[in-house]
């Protein structure tokens, strides 16, 4: 299956961006996961805590 615009049948090549910045996602040096306001202790306690959000 390929993702093609409607009107010209020219195929895209589909990106996720940050809705903030415009910035493209696929740099995996820039983006981290970490853990979030609800993450208990498990979640917190570990490599997701290297962002310094946790």
């Amino acid at each position: 299956m390929v993702l093609v615009d409607s009107a010209t049948g020219e195929e895209v090549e589909p990106v996720v961006l940050d809705a903030r910045t415009g910035r493209r996602l696929d740099d995996s040096e820039a983006y981290v996961f970490t853990a979030g306001p609800a993450a208990g202790a498990a979640m917190r306690g570990g490599r997701y805590e290297e962002s310094g959000r946790a």
